[in-house]
């Protein structure tokens, strides 16, 4: 199978578009969470709240929705492990554009979340719900 077509049947299937779904469930509880913190705390801080606590709402989603799997504290620690790198990218770019552009913080969340996309599902797919074979 060549590169093409490896990236045909990554980015071009059902569960892929499955996944955005859920990714942009998870965007919108990161912004809502991360915007009500932000009223009390640090917007940079606010940012590390609701990206954990987005996590629950996108492990549960794609839980079921994308890869038809059940819950499982074991899984969700994957799926955490598997969110590190999309983390880091993300909240560098975060505190950049907040702490030293001075960008609205409210956009930079939503900036935020569409740049780790293709990265994060691969990640995901691999670390998180990998199939096991026997």
């Amino acid at each position: 199978m060549n590169i093409i077509d490896k990236v045909k049947n990554t980015f071009f299937t059902k569960n892929f578009l499955i996944f955005v779904f859920c990714g942009g469930m998870g965007t919108l509880s990161n912004m809502l969470i991360s915007s009500l913190c932000s009223m009390k705390i640090d917007p940079t801080v606010s940012y590390v709240c609701g990206y954990f606590g987005s996590s629950l709402v996108t492990y549960t989603l794609n839980s079921k929705l994308t890869f038809h799997e059940g819950l499982s504290l074991h899984r969700y620690v994957r799926f955490v492990i598997s969110y590190i790198p999309n983390f880091l990218i993300l909240f560098s770019f975060v505190a950049i554009f907040i702490n030293v552009l001075h960008w609205n913080h409210i956009f930079v969340y939503g900036f935020a979340a569409a740049l780790g996309l293709p990265l994060t599902y691969v990640i995901v797919r691999i670390v998180a719900f990998a199939k096991k074979t026997a």
